[in-house]
């Protein structure tokens, strides 16, 4: 009998531990999250853990990527991109929270552009630079594009490299970055509206 406790403890354990480090994987889930994310599950029943499994799935299954920016939607194509009233502008952005960030403001009527990933020295670069493709595409139909990734020494080295990628590949020379309002070394995600709204009517040429 007591074997067999140790052994359900043990087992129970090496769940909640392959659980944890799944959960911390996650980009923004810290250890302490992940611990009570599981304690939710665990004080949950069965019925309500099923039901956001199916959700989870439903989610996989009908969520795709915008074909023209990459933007997650339900469509081929997103609402944004459809919406014949926006304006001929583009912002570049990361990742889709900041787009959602970005969107919150209400300030810009433009459309926007998902990169994916910051261009990174040390790899290939082979998702960015399909994505960068994809881009010069879209950058053709526009009269004015917001380059609005973060202000790391990545983010800024990504900007100056897809400003340079615009005006050698199909000419485009009205590109803008977000003003210096943004301290150095913070990411987008983590910057509080009124100086985010700020950074961006503030914007300057490159």
């Amino acid at each position: 009998m007591l074997n067999t406790l140790v052994v359900d403890f043990h087992s129970k354990m090496k769940t909640e531990e392959e659980i944890e480090l799944l959960l911390k994987a996650i980009p923004g889930i810290t250890k302490r999250q992940s611990q009570k994310i599981i304690g939710y599950f665990l004080e949950n029943d069965i019925e309500k853990l099923e039901h956001i499994y199916q959700l989870i799935k439903s989610l996989k299954s009908k969520i795709k990527k915008c074909q023209n920016c990459n933007a997650y939607s339900e469509k081929d194509t997103c609402d944004i991109c459809d919406d014949k009233f926006r304006e001929k502008k583009l912002m570049v952005v990361l990742s889709q929270e900041d787009l959602k960030k970005f969107e919150a403001l209400e300030i810009y009527k433009g459309r926007y552009f998902v990169i994916e990933e910051l261009y990174d020295l040390k790899k290939s670069n082979e998702k960015f630079n399909r994505n960068l493709e994809k881009l010069l595409i879209v950058a053709k139909n526009v009269s004015e594009i917001v380059i609005a990734l973060s202000a790391t020494v990545e983010g800024q080295f990504t900007t100056q490299f897809i400003k340079k990628i615009l005006k050698d590949k199909i000419n485009f020379d009205n590109a803008y970055q977000l003003s210096m309002g943004i301290p150095l070394g913070v990411q987008v995600e983590y910057v509080d509206p009124v100086t985010l709204k700020q950074s961006l009517i503030n914007k300057t040429k490159i």
